[in-house]
């Protein structure tokens, strides 16, 4: 009876804590769509959390706090001339990058 108690408050406390790290990333509220910028990054600031990318047309500033990152090992790894694609939603003025991915470099 212990061994179950026990298995069932250690499950508990996992699931508590799993759920949480999906909640880090923001959803999309009602009327923000998702959207997509492609570029090389030009700088990274890890303090602020904010990257810049700059494509051949624009360049935008992300908020990069709770970006999920693929390529990547962590969001400190992304460097500047790196080719990436982000994608963000917009929200009171500011870009927040939900996803980073990493590109392969141009030739």
């Amino acid at each position: 009876m212990r061994k179950i108690v026990i298995s069932l408050f250690v499950m508990a406390v996992f699931v508590a804590f799993v759920s949480q790290v999906f909640a880090l990333t923001p959803e999309p509220r009602k009327g923000q769509k998702m959207e997509r910028f492609t570029g090389r990054v030009t700088s990274v600031d890890i303090s602020d959390m904010t990257m810049v990318v700059e494509s051949m047309k624009a360049g935008m500033t992300f908020e990069i706090g709770a970006a999920r990152v693929k390529g990547y090992k962590t969001i400190n790894s992304v460097k500047k001339g790196d080719r990436v694609t982000v994608q963000y939603v917009m929200g009171q003025g500011t870009a927040t990058a939900r996803t980073i991915t990493k590109n392969k470099p141009y030739r």
